[in-house]
């Protein structure tokens, strides 16, 4: 086992100081791809010193599958700081400091309608409580933890019972879209753990290594800098997320940041045009700064922690499903062996 091990770690070890030597090509050839919304390869981040009011909406989720029914137990948080000569001067939360859960159980589901119906229930509680936060607080920023329109892995096939929940999920994002534009809200997405390959997709004629972006960017961008803007997508029309976007579709933008010395780059998105492209990276870098190894903005951690689920309240939810429903609901068979 050893030696399997000793392979892969030289494996691992040649895969990356190859991303390296390709990184510092392309870093010193600097080649504009075509679908840079910027005239430069690499730019600066500043600090700027942050005022104002923030909001951040994060979401929590457990999920239970019993033979015939699944159980979702879910919530959103927002929190929301006032900085005042750059200090947190005074903080709120919606619905509450510690909100209680959502429930709902489905019947029915195979088993791509069981992650689909889990990730839509999700995001419905999380864009609805940034609309409601923005309603509420009208902030200068408001922050998503995660992208900011639903992935092509969250869009059901159109003839599954819950296509319609998408639907108004995506009507969600439109009303948060609009209001925050003609609220002069900037909205951003942060995304932690970034599998995105549309950068290196831009970078193919220069890179042949299979990699994600934050990987290889992890190589190429320095403490303080950050990649030029891009669109979401080459071709939002033929995006099937995107084209029933509507116009919000041809907004969407994202970039790479890199606020500290020990952490990767994170990808951020935002609406094209709310914000000039430095401000809003500038922005998102100095409140993402706060631990050297760890670049993520502050208000998200935050909200993060106040929307955390409790393993012990989906023990509740299924003690009471089940004092309820009776016999008739039954444990997988995987969950109830008699033996091991």
């Amino acid at each position: 086992m050893l030696e399997q091990l000793k392979k892969a770690a030289a494996h691992i070890q040649e895969i990356e100081r190859s991303r390296a030597n390709a990184a510092q090509r392309v870093r010193s050839e600097a080649r504009i791809p075509k679908d840079s919304l910027e005239p430069e390869f690499i730019l600066p981040l500043n600090k700027t010193k942050i005022e104002g009011k923030i909001s951040a909406v994060d979401g929590g989720i457990l999920a239970y599958e019993m033979h015939g029914a699944d159980l979702l137990i879910a919530k959103a948080v927002s929190s929301t700081f006032n900085y005042s000569d750059g200090a947190i001067s005074t903080h709120t939360y919606f619905p509450r400091t510690f909100s209680h859960p959502s429930y709902e159980v489905e019947t029915g589901l195979d088993e791509r309608e069981v992650l689909w119906h889990s990730s839509l229930f999700r995001l419905q509680l999380e864009i609805q409580n940034a609309l409601e936060t923005a309603k509420k607080e009208t902030p200068d920023y408001l922050l998503l933890d995660g992208s900011i329109c639903p992935l092509s892995s969250d869009r059901p096939a159109e003839e599954s019972c819950i296509f319609p929940k998408y639907l108004t999920l995506l009507n969600t994002y439109k009303e948060l879209y609009s209001f925050c534009t003609e609220n002069s809200i900037v909205l951003v997405g942060a995304i932690k753990d970034s599998r995105s390959r549309r950068l290196m997709e831009m970078l193919r004629s220069q890179v042949t290594l299979r990699a994600s972006d934050t990987v290889f960017l992890h190589h190429l961008l320095k403490e303080g800098e950050r990649t030029f803007a891009f669109r979401y997508s080459e071709s939002p029309q033929k995006h099937h997320v995107l084209r029933e976007l509507g116009k919000w579709g041809e907004k969407i933008c994202a970039m790479y940041i890199k606020p500290v010395m020990a952490d990767r780059p994170m990808r951020i998105e935002f609406l094209n045009g709310q914000k000039s492209f430095s401000e809003t990276a500038d922005f998102i870098s100095t409140i993402s700064s706060i631990n050297r190894s760890y670049a993520y903005p502050a208000i998200l951690i935050d909200a993060d922690l106040r929307a955390m689920m409790n393993p012990q309240e989906l023990e509740r939810a299924k003690k009471s499903l089940s004092l309820f429903a009776g016999p008739s609901l039954l444990d997988l068979r995987r969950n109830s062996r008699p033996f091991r």
